[in-house]
């Protein structure tokens, strides 16, 4: 794989054809998720941790110790080939300093110790100060004193290390394919719970529709009685002023076209998850669909009881976005 950063080419890993990752068919993946692993390398006990979190793209960090920075590139690329969202953080860290037998693996720099020395003898004369430097003093500056247990090429420490991070790496997505499936099932619920929301309009709608007759010829009977005709056949217009209220108040408020859109956009909801694999951004843009019929059928809605179906059916989905977020 091609490098990230301007540094040179890293040690060769498991990074397969270099291709982006794509997720197992039919598995839902979440962005959140932990994983672990520690080892004994080198006279030392490291601990390596792999969290990740919800995130529009792939964002990666990595904490290495000093000794370990060469194999940065090749442990990000190798993050790469298994995930495609989420931030995600990699950290290693040392538990255990090195033993009797390993100590004597340490590496001194004796000219970089010397330069040390000569720039704050330097700095001493410039300042005017005259305190001692210790060889202690020398051993703590960066890369005076390094430890053997990283010692060699990059290659060779990634061979050691790999491993170690390709554990913390399989918990990691273990747990995210668990939260996966859990978050697979809480959609899926609520995805029958807004089909039942559904039949329910559909069924308001009706008996609403049955009152309109009654409720438009008491409305037309009332204006012509305020302001009553002299001449024509009073009935044939009263029924025929009716007629046309009903057909405008019929247009106004028919809900049947956005019912159907709202269940064909639940289906497609309920196939991206059968389907698996990365679906959170396919997800968002049918909630987007659901929510753009759902405010339809709000503005159409001429009873309480449906407008009270529609404010539940929008918090519901706004639920699921947020639940959604959380998909890979």
């Amino acid at each position: 794989m091609t490098p990230t950063t301007g540094r040179s080419q890293p040690p060769s890993s498991t990074t397969g054809s270099g291709q982006p990752p794509k997720s197992p068919k039919g598995i839902v993946l979440s962005m959140t998720g932990f994983g672990h692993a520690e080892g004994a390398l080198g006279g030392h006990t490291y601990r390596v941790e792999a969290k990740s979190v919800n995130h529009r793209f792939l964002d990666l960090k990595t904490r290495l110790p000093r000794e370990l920075q060469s194999i940065e590139v090749a442990l990000k690329n190798l993050v790469q080939t298994r995930f495609t969202r989420g931030a995600i953080e990699v950290k290693i860290e040392r538990l255990s300093e090195a033993s009797a037998a390993t100590a004597a693996d340490l590496s001194l720099n004796i000219d970089l110790a010397r330069r040390y020395a000569e720039k704050i003898k330097e700095l001493q004369t410039a300042l005017g100060m005259k305190d001692h430097i210790t060889t202690m003093d020398l051993a703590g500056f960066p890369d005076v004193l390094t430890r053997g247990s990283a010692e060699g090429s990059a290659d060779e420490t990634w061979k050691r290390f790999e491993p170690l991070f390709a554990r913390a790496l399989d918990g990691l997505a273990e747990m995210r394919a668990h939260e996966g499936a859990a978050l697979t099932k809480v959609l899926l619920d609520s995805a029958a719970d807004l089909e039942r929301t559904i039949t329910s309009l559909r069924e308001k709608r009706k008996a609403v529709a049955a009152k309109y007759p009654d409720r438009i010829r008491e409305k037309i009977k009332g204006i012509f009685e305020a302001y009553p005709l002299n001449e024509g056949n009073l009935q044939a217009v009263l029924e025929a002023r009716i007629s046309q209220e009903l057909a405008l108040l019929a247009d106004r408020t028919d809900i049947e076209e956005e019912l159907v859109r709202f269940a064909g956009h639940l289906d497609h909801l309920r196939k991206v998850l059968r389907e698996g694999g990365q679906v959170g951004r396919k997800l968002d843009f049918v909630l987007q669909e659901l929510n753009r019929e759902i405010n339809t059928l709000g503005n159409k809605a001429q009873d309480y009881g449906m407008s009270e179906e529609v404010v539940g059916a929008k918090v519901r989905l706004e639920q699921l976005r947020e639940q959604v977020m959380n998909l890979e």
